[in-house]
């Protein structure tokens, strides 16, 4: 009997130690908010805000186009055949669908070209926040920035967001990343 107690014992001890072993030790940062944050993201955005310049300019040109067309079609419809009238009437409608056709194409290839200037800033922060976790021997890391996780326990998780943020470059630092357990949203201006 006293055999079967001590090896229940062992167990139990074993088992919590396996179970406080598992707990493991986490970072957090918001990811997002770091990364618009990165001296490289506002040459990123400055190239980005260029391309849409040119496009938009080209965009509007078209739209004159048409305008322009439209009016003097509007003029001198009343002296045209019906067969001239019917021709005009159909190369404007082409041209109005291949602006909003041009239009579409646009915002594809916008989004094309933020994710093209995006991925090797987010691929660098990526490997900070990896170096940093293995240097700190963290086993996972929570992006605070998804609003996803209503509490954090700042007593057993690390902010590694100051540790990034040098590793980085990072001058304009923010506050906090987690205020009393709660992860802190931060109002972005920009909207993407």
């Amino acid at each position: 009997m006293k055999t079967y107690r001590t090896l229940l014992l062992i167990i139990l001890m074993s088992v919590t130690a396996l179970l406080s072993a598992q707990e493991g030790k986490f970072g957090y940062i918001d990811f997002n908010g770091t990364l618009k944050l990165m001296p490289e993201y506002m040459e990123a955005q400055i190239i980005l805000l260029k391309t849409q310049s040119d496009y938009r300019e080209e965009i509007e040109r078209s739209k004159r186009e048409f305008e322009r067309q439209y009016i003097e079609f509007m003029l001198e419809q009343d002296y045209l055949s019906p067969s001239i009238v019917a021709k005009r009437q159909k190369e404007l409608q082409l041209l109005m669908d291949n602006n909003a056709e041009f239009r579409d194409k646009v915002q594809s290839e916008l989004e094309a070209k933020r994710e093209e200037l995006l991925i090797p800033l987010k691929k660098k922060l990526m490997k900070a926040v990896s170096d940093v976790c293995t240097e700190q021997e963290l086993d996972y890391v929570i992006d605070t920035g998804k609003g996803t996780y209503l509490f954090i326990n700042p007593d057993k998780g690390v902010d590694i967001s100051e540790v990034i943020y040098k590793r980085l470059g990072i001058e304009n630092i923010p506050d906090k990343v987690v205020e009393q357990g709660q992860p802190v949203i931060i109002q972005d201006s920009e909207t993407n």
